[in-house]
């Protein structure tokens, strides 16, 4: 375990406006400690919190190792859903080192086994120094159409009379490959192939224009080799019987040939795998927590053949003893509980270990095993500290003869003095420090093997000393909310279905109140759960829910009742949900001051409900403040709006030439984004004509708008104190200093293409019918605001997480768990609602950080990230508040906690007192190799 690697001198991750000073030094840090520890261990887990960049640590790594070890690529493994983040984040990262070393720096993505096996059959200069390998990749074997013909023409060599087969094969290949497209332009292409080796069809197909896209050939090198130890007499045999000509058998024939070889293809993979003479310098995995079930084929691919078996012995799975050093990346270390994140950390035992040391390998699972039972040490004393907090009462907050209010002053008087506590607070100091003690043991075990930083709770460069993030909680999310912890008030009108949820809750404690979540989240996700429709079409999240027992009549009779007393007649009925109301009355007040909101949400149908009921209240609001700034009916106003749109493209019109003016003075001033600018000017007019923003920024008295109108709008201030001209500045900026030429474009093209919206003459006082809401009537109407969940294909969710990063459409996102891991919407938005809350802690800060994220906009303006946290008072939301927020302080300390989440135990769970903050920060793992730790506690 010997090799050293050190930080590439060349790499310096501080961008300006993007990464800051003092996060580039903490990531550049991290890296040197990574590639330190490297030289004495098989592997390192940086956990950093989200949002914290762990992303650019482990491409310097990356880069270093690449650098610095010429044997062959390093391999990124990454989600699939982000397999054009990471290369990206790669090219805005490499452009910023000196050209030889960009020069050497090349790098490839492969999303199958056969484009993995093609990379690595290129040498020298042919090969990519960085593979980026999505995941599952290595799972899903070997479906490549090429490398089946190449199976087949193995089963026919050597075979005694095959022309009739062989002339049989030639009329349906293409149906058995699946390439009619390929014999249509080259008729006699089965025929040549089929007699040549597969070396040479590179050469034969470009000459007919049928090169593969990856210019490479057909059928990697590896495939070849092990194809030449097989006789593969199954497929020859599934072969012969494919009638010789057209039957009605024929289609059943080519089926069972199809799938024979793909039966034989799962043997020559592992076959071409363990074949492989490779050994990698680094493999590096991002969202390690997914290893966390050994029975996983993901996790298979690094298991070794058997327990105890020899350090250099051939691993069952593709990967074991290829790479050399491991790098596991996650944000929820402790997510897993102990037991498991040790699991995740035995996957480092298959590493490449040096032939013959079977001491180290030995001695790194001895090491595991220690750490294990430390961490066990330290979970139980953790659960008996749990369990002995739960018997504290506001009876027993009293230190001496004084008495106090909450938790968290009671804990801060125990550190200045302690005269005398009660029975139970006694036995909680005990445990405490007991628990405090065996986390310190296993922290001393745990620290080598895992890094991880906490975020700083205040701006550190420019706005020294504000606050990063806010909260606000429960009623905190209307306009006018006072900054308390109290929950949203349900009005006469809205009371009767949440009465007899409550009455229906204590009929079936023992059962999880989905229908109440339900009710809470909108009317529209009760009807969900009350009817037990498929959990694919009512949530969009990992912790699907439980439906209640269906055979249940005192409940079946709640449930029915409820809905009887449910407003679903038309859309502003639907919107008169009391927490429904309350996040589109906030959002439609943070749009009014120019800001976006990023919603999330747990239910696909109340996801519908926010868009629809967001869209609604912009359109109307937009007509509103239309009517008002012209002093005209809403009718008038709309079609002024129209009129004045549409001289934003009249070449002949003062305000188009205005606007380009102003315009093309702020882009002139980025000379990296001449090629741009005529369609940068475009773009930006485009949106400042929409209704959205001139009822927001443009004086409109009079009708009429002038140069002057344009200098006003771009000097209108947002919610952020940040003009419109500064956003503009800030967009422009980005673009030119602070993104790779390739991400450039992308952003650019995504703007470009955002339907920006005419909707004159709309009629916003209708009462929309279901029929039109369902058919996303208003949706049509207005662009900003969007929905993002899992029925929203790729290419449209990756042009939304793009546009939402600039100042323009879509202002408003109402995203689902398709949203909340590995997606970047922080440059342009600083508030995020949690809806619908979850169970799980991590959840709740992983959707955060979508907007808490280096360089977010809360570093651009010193304005705090606001988490607006809203449940209804005195129902099961509150409850589930209640139990959510006692967890989260626990989440780190009782490691992977797993809690029933019954009624019963949800009314006992949300009745505790709250663990104060300091308390939790003095029990929780310090693992931090930065000097300036502190910041972030």
């Amino acid at each position: 375990m010997s090799k050293s690697y050190k930080l590439n001198p060349s790499i310096n991750l501080h961008i300006e406006g993007r990464i800051s000073l003092l996060d580039a030094q903490r990531q550049m840090k991290t890296a040197e400690k990574i590639l330190e520890r490297f030289r004495t261990q098989p592997g390192v887990i940086l956990a950093d919190e989200v949002g914290m960049g762990k992303t650019f640590v482990a491409l310097a790594v990356a880069a270093s190792v690449a650098l610095d070890d010429r044997s062959g690529p390093v391999v990124i493994m990454v989600p699939s859903s982000l397999k054009d983040k990471w290369p990206g984040d790669f090219n805005v990262f490499r452009e910023r080192l000196p050209e030889i070393i960009q020069s050497k720096l090349q790098f490839k993505v492969a999303e199958r086994p056969v484009e993995f096996l093609k990379l690595l059959d290129g040498n020298g200069s042919n090969r990519p120094s960085i593979i980026f390998l999505t995941h599952g990749a290595m799972g899903r074997g070997l479906t490549d159409s090429w490398v089946k013909l190449a199976v087949i023409q193995r089963a026919l060599k050597g075979r005694k009379e095959i022309y009739q087969l062989k002339g049989a094969l030639y009329r349906i290949m293409g149906r058995l490959l699946g390439m009619g497209y390929v014999e249509r332009t080259w008729p006699e292409v089965w025929e040549t192939l089929l007699n040549r080796n597969p070396s040479e069809w590179l050469d034969l197909l470009r000459k007919k224009g049928l090169e593969p896209e990856d210019q490479d050939d057909p059928v990697p090198e590896s495939v070849i080799h092990a194809l030449e130890k097989l006789e593969l007499n199954s497929v020859f045999e599934t072969l012969k019987s494919i009638p010789i000509r057209e039957s009605r058998y024929l289609d059943e024939r080519i089926a069972e040939a199809k799938n024979e070889i793909q039966s034989e293809l799962k043997e020559i993979w592992a076959d071409c795998v363990k074949n492989l003479k490779l050994r990698l310098p680094l493999l590096i995995l991002d969202e390690a927590h997914h290893l966390k079930n050994a029975q996983t084929r993901f996790a298979s691919l690094f298991q070794d053949e058997a327990a105890g078996s020899d350090a250099d012995q051939i691993s069952k799975g593709p990967l074991g003893g290829v790479f050399e050093k491991m790098l596991f990346l996650t944000a929820t270390p402790f997510q897993l509980g102990h037991f498991e994140l040790c699991s995740v950390l035995e996957r480092f035992s298959s590493v490449a270990w040096p032939r013959g040391d079977r001491e180290s390998r030995d001695r790194f699972l001895k090491q595991v095993s220690e750490l294990n039972m430390r961490l066990d040490l330290a979970q139980e004393s953790a659960i008996r500290l749990d369990n002995a907090w739960a018997t504290l009462s506001p009876g027993d907050l009293r230190n001496g003869t004084k008495t106090f209010l909450d938790p968290e002053s009671w804990w801060k008087s125990l550190g200045k003095t302690n005269l005398s506590v009660t029975e139970n607070a006694k036995i909680v100091l005990d445990r405490f420090k007991e628990t405090k003690s065996n986390m310190r043991s296993a922290e001393s075990l745990l620290r080598p093997w895992v890094i991880r930083h906490l975020r700083p709770r205040v701006l550190r460069e420019r706005f020294v000393g504000n606050l990063r993030r806010e909260r606000l909680i429960g009623s905190s999310i209307l306009p006018d909310g006072a900054l308390v912890e109290t929950g949203l008030k349900i009005n006469d009108e809205s009371l009767l279905p949440f009465l007899l949820a409550a009455r229906a809750i204590a009929c079936s404690p023992s059962t999880r109140a989905v229908f109440a979540e339900g009710l809470a989240s909108s009317y529209e996700a009760f009807l969900f759960t009350k009817k037990q429709r498929d959990k694919t079409n009512a949530v969009d999240a990992d912790d699907l829910i439980e439906e209640v027992g269906p055979t249940d009549p005192v409940m079946g009779w709640y449930m029915s009742k409820i809905e009887e007393t449910l407003p679903l007649e038309d859309i502003k009925a639907s919107r008169s949900h009391p927490k429904l109301k309350a996040t589109i009355d906030r959002c439609v007040d943070l749009w009014k001051k120019g800001e976006k909101v990023l919603v999330f949400c747990h239910y696909i149908a109340t996801g519908r409900a926010l868009r629809q009921g967001i869209s609604a209240a912009i359109l109307e609001e937009i007509e509103k403040m239309a009517a008002d700034k012209l002093g005209v009916d809403k009718r008038s106003a709309a079609v002024t709006l129209e009129r004045m749109g549409k001289r934003f493209f009249d070449d002949d019109s003062p305000i188009r030439r205005a606007c380009d003016k102003e315009l093309g003075k702020i882009v002139s001033e980025y000379p990296s984004l001449e090629e741009h600018h005529d369609k940068l000017v475009d773009l930006l007019r485009r949106n400042l004509r929409a209704h959205s923003y001139l009822v927001r920024y443009f004086p409109l008295k009079g009708g009429k708008l002038t140069e002057d109108s344009v200098r006003k709008a771009l000097q209108t201030k947002d919610g952020s104190d940040l003009t419109l001209s500064e956003v503009i500045h800030g967009f422009l900026d980005f673009l030119s200093a602070r993104c790779g030429k390739d991400e450039r474009v992308r952003f650019i093209e995504a703007v470009s293409h955002v339907r920006t919206g005419l909707y004159a003459g709309t009629d916003t006082s209708k009462v929309f019918s279901r029929n039109e809401i369902q058919g996303d009537r208003i949706e049509k109407l207005i662009p900003n605001v969007r929905l993002c969940n899992g029925q929203v294909d790729d290419t449209t969710r990756k042009g939304l997480m793009l546009t939402f990063n600039t100042p323009f459409f879509p202002e408003i996102l109402v995203a689902s768990s398709v949203m909340a891991e590995g997606v970047d919407l922080h440059l342009s938005c600083r508030h995020v609602i949690h809806h619908d809350l979850c169970w799980n802690p991590s959840t709740l800060e992983q959707r955060t950080g979508r907007v808490d994220r280096i360089g977010a906009k809360v570093e651009q303006c010193g304005k705090a990230v606001q988490v607006y946290l809203p449940f209804l008072a005195a129902t099961q939301d509150e409850k589930m508040y209640r139990v959510v927020m006692d967890r989260e302080r626990w989440f780190t300390v009782v490691m992977g906690e797993k809690f029933k989440i019954d009624s019963l135990t949800t009314e006992k769970l949300a009745a505790r007192l709250p663990l104060p903050e300091e308390a939790a920060l003095e029990l929780a793992l310090n693992l931090d190799v930065w000097s300036d730790s502190s910041a972030g506690k």
